[in-house]
């Protein structure tokens, strides 16, 4: 009985170490990242919107709600605030916006400062910054920092350094 356990976990652990293959796209796409994050820091946003929606539009990639949360970031940069809404809005599912709690905050935030809200963005600001893991101390100082220069545009305020 445990030779045939040993060899059920040898065998699995064999086939996932080999099942794994490379995809030969996935160069293409990691030049598509940066060429789009290369356009938006120039302050090129349409055109890196327009990379990032054709992306999408052609991808079964399960991360189309990360380009979504980017699209919508580039809106943002540009002020057009409602429509950055609407591409966030559909960046986020209603699982992760339930599941995570760190998560929903930093998300409701973003989309409280888009609207203009600063008393609902200092609520979430204070929430993230009061109690957050390591893993989103980045979202944490984004929400503060946004709501520290809660005057400026986006793309100004999301720039600024944490205090």
């Amino acid at each position: 009985m445990k030779i045939c356990l040993y060899s059920l976990v040898i065998f699995t652990f064999f086939y996932s170490s080999i099942a794994q293959t490379t995809n030969k796209n996935n160069k293409c796409q990691k030049e598509t990242k940066e060429l789009w994050r290369e356009l938006a820091d120039s302050g090129r946003y349409n055109d890196a919107i327009t990379i990032l929606l054709d992306s999408i539009k052609k991808s079964k990639q399960k991360d189309k709600h990360g380009n979504y949360w980017h699209v919508g970031q580039l809106y943002a940069c540009m002020n057009e605030y409602t429509i950055a809404i609407d591409y966030i809005r559909k960046s986020t599912s209603f699982f992760d916006k339930i599941i995570d709690r760190e998560y929903r905050l930093y998300y409701n935030g973003t989309i409280a400062f888009l609207k203009k809200d600063k008393r609902k963005l200092k609520i979430y600001s204070e929430k993230l910054w009061n109690k957050h893991s390591d893993y989103y101390y980045s979202n944490a100082c984004r929400l503060k920092v946004l709501f520290e220069n809660f005057e400026k545009p986006y793309r100004v305020a999301y720039d600024m350094s944490c205090k």
